[in-house]
């Protein structure tokens, strides 16, 4: 008997329990935060600035507490509708991405606590020439060692992405390389061309979808300039009466030897004194030559705990040139700063150099490239300066350095 009493109070408990969620369920509504009061009042003192591509609109936001915010809704050139929006705290919006020098319409709304837009408000305005119609009169493209070299002025410095472009097996454009840059000058090449003549090109858009044609080098040919590898038979380290000269140092520590790193074998390396970094070494080419490109390349040994990117590997490096014989003062005077290169891993875990991808250690096996600024300039006497090894070691232990280009006549 006592058993069924007891099981009879379980049972009505559950149903009280049952009931009373029943009844919360039905009393929760789905309901606004804000009850809406209605269209809220437009904006007032409207007034727009001219930008490149587009226009910065000035307003007085009504005196009104169930305000929110205000958006601009417009139509580029490309036919894509945007959205731009600013908070109650706010006077004025931009809207950009224009591509042209003609009159458009923006329409102005108010947006209440409620999400309620007041009556639209027309803005007209005229853009400034955009900044990728600017940049895409600066672009030159021309022939470079083994293949072609773009370049562009930027002075907007927008973010811009550029496909470049050169012939396949059948004569037939295709993309070769693809770069996003927001520098003011810009300059990138592709190579890997023999040295006859080819087509190239480059098409270049900006982040609002807007793309040029495909653009052309003058003539619509180039042929690109032979490139070969400098004969490292021929390199020394620069020193005045065997002395390094002042600011140099010798890379001879811990089975390190200055010459290793010029010797075409990536199984042996320089390696500088501990805390020597900044540290830098002066290379004689043994005679003058117009530089393209260089490719360093990474100490790495399987059998010790030295990865890629990581212990004293170098990471940012400036190149210096000069065609004379450096004095023994070890000034920078009368050098040119020709590569200001820091070291990048493809996956961009640079934060963290125990992090290596497949993609990773391949870039870091064929070597990483930095280029040389396209010039009739030859050069002699490079400067190396490695300001920072990948873990902040106090030293560097450069692998090899490979330099591709042709000697002057």
């Amino acid at each position: 008997m006592k058993m069924k009493m007891k099981n009879m109070k379980t049972k009505t408990a559950c149903f009280v329990c049952l009931a009373f969620l029943l009844c919360s369920c039905q009393e929760k509504q789905l309901e606004p935060i804000n009850l809406s009061k209605g269209k809220p009042a437009q904006v007032r003192d409207v007034l727009p600035e001219r930008i490149p591509g587009g226009a910065v609109i000035s307003f007085v936001i009504p005196q009104d507490a169930d305000v929110l915010s205000v958006k601009a809704v417009y139509t580029l050139t490309n036919g894509k509708e945007r959205e731009s929006i600013v908070s109650f705290y706010g006077n004025s919006l931009t809207v950009e991405g224009y591509n042209d020098t003609l009159e458009h319409e923006a329409l102005l709304y108010t947006v209440s606590r409620a999400q309620v837009l007041s009556d639209p408000l027309s803005v007209k305005f005229t853009p400034l020439e955009s900044p990728l119609s600017k940049t895409i009169k600066s672009i030159d493209i021309i022939s470079d060692f083994g293949g072609a070299y773009f370049t562009w002025k930027n002075k907007d410095k927008v973010m811009l992405t550029a496909e470049m472009l050169s012939e396949d097996a059948n004569g037939k454009l295709h993309t070769v390389r693809i770069v996003s840059s927001s520098l003011d000058s810009a300059y990138f090449s592709i190579r890997g061309y023999d040295p006859k003549p080819q087509k190239f090109g480059l098409i270049i858009g900006d982040n609002w979808d807007n793309v040029s044609d495909t653009i052309y080098p003058e003539g619509g040919w180039l042929t690109p300039k032979e490139e070969s590898q400098l004969d490292k038979k021929l390199f020394s380290i620069y020193k005045v009466n065997n002395n390094y000269i002042t600011g140099d140092a010798t890379f001879v520590n811990w089975e390190g030897r200055d010459e290793y790193m010029f010797d075409d074998d990536v199984a042996t390396y320089g390696h500088s004194y501990t805390g020597s970094l900044p540290v830098n070494i002066t290379l004689d080419l043994g005679k003058a030559a117009q530089l393209s490109r260089v490719v360093f390349f990474q100490r790495y040994i399987p059998s010790d705990p030295i990865p890629y990117y990581g212990w004293g590997n170098p990471r940012h490096i400036i190149v210096y040139g000069r065609l004379d014989a450096p004095p023994s003062s070890g000034s920078f005077t009368d050098w040119t700063e020709l590569i200001d290169f820091t070291m990048i891993k493809p996956s961009g875990t640079n934060s963290d150099y125990t992090v290596c991808t497949d993609e990773d250690l391949q870039a870091a096996q064929i070597g990483h490239e930095a280029s040389f600024p396209m010039s009739e300039n030859a050069w002699r006497y490079l400067r190396f300066h490695f300001a920072t090894s990948w873990e902040n070691r106090p030293y560097v232990h450069p692998a090899e350095i490979t330099l591709y280009g042709e000697y002057a006549e």
